[in-house]
């Protein structure tokens, strides 16, 4: 029996209304929905907020407008084999996509290549964070994006529907397939230093020494919530703002950002809420656990 691998017009048209007209969600919100469509492969759509499209603009050096941000499918049929995927819509986003990997998600991949240096995340190996950067990631996506997902039961026919979707919506953030633009060449060339796997020539082009790949190995300088550590112990104090503490960590120069650009309280925020066994919180201030 013929297996059909092409989904129709009415499929596409259904899925493309389905994600776009459907009031997106939060991740948290995702997590606890009983939605019988979750439990489906089929078609998801990210979309980012005004907070996060500034930084994503500031991290890609190129505009991210609010909205959709980026799309795929999850659990299609892999062709030529036709072996049947198994993920589903829920596996796909609150598994992998908000609470996993970089290694095992091309999304998170794509976000913490943009946002590496504005939320100091740690790149410990090849397509690997540490566990606290992880966690600050899942957290800004906590904070930022909000999904849409449309239910596609026919497998076969789901990498078909994903080709069809993606040529009519063309999220800027989504690249196999997708026509070239700067901004896609530029989210490549950060990717492949996050995996590890680029060239000499591509790291030139991004002006990224080789020798940072894996920063806190290589080099004395220490990690951002090291130097944090450092600061609260050496001023005495019980709590410090966390501007306060950016410009300290400026001030010294012992920890620095693969970019140059100055450390902001919007990082020290980020990197002390992951470390709750090191650091203690009270709004904006900040102080040793």
């Amino acid at each position: 029996m013929t297996r059909r691998q092409i989904a129709t017009r009415g499929e596409v048209t259904a899925c493309r209304s389905g994600l776009i007209d459907q009031a997106a969600i939060d991740p948290v919100a995702l997590a606890s929905a009983s939605d019988r469509q979750l439990g489906l492969p089929g078609m998801y759509a990210w979309w980012v907020n005004d907070t996060g499209a500034r930084q994503l603009s500031a991290g890609l050096g190129h505009p991210i407008a609010v909205g959709l941000v980026y799309s795929g499918q999850a659990g299609a049929t892999k062709w030529p084999s036709g072996k049947r995927g198994s993920a589903t819509l829920r596996s796909r986003l609150v598994s992998q996509h908000w609470n996993g990997r970089i290694r095992g998600s091309t999304f998170r991949l794509t976000l913490a290549a943009i946002l590496a240096d504005q939320l100091g995340l740690e790149h410990v190996g090849p397509k690997k964070l540490a566990s606290g950067s992880e966690s600050e990631l899942s957290a800004w996506i906590r904070d930022h994006l909000s999904v849409s997902y449309h239910g596609f039961e026919h497998r076969d026919g789901l990498a078909s529907l994903e080709d069809q979707v993606l040529a009519e919506l063309d999220p800027p953030l989504n690249l196999a397939g997708r026509p070239p633009s700067l901004c896609r060449t530029t989210l490549t060339r950060s990717r492949a230093f996050l995996a590890g796997g680029d060239s000499a020539g591509s790291m030139a082009s991004t002006q990224v020494p080789r020798n940072r790949i894996h920063r806190s190995r290589l080099t004395s300088q220490p990690t951002l919530h090291e130097e944090l550590l450092s600061i609260l112990r050496e001023s005495g104090r019980e709590w410090m703002a966390t501007s306060e503490l950016a410009s300290e960590v400026n001030r010294r120069g012992n920890y620095n950002k693969r970019d140059g650009s100055a450390v902001t309280d919007f990082q020290i925020h980020g990197r002390t809420r992951n470390y709750p066994h090191l650091f203690k919180r009270d709004g904006s201030s900040v102080g040793l656990a």
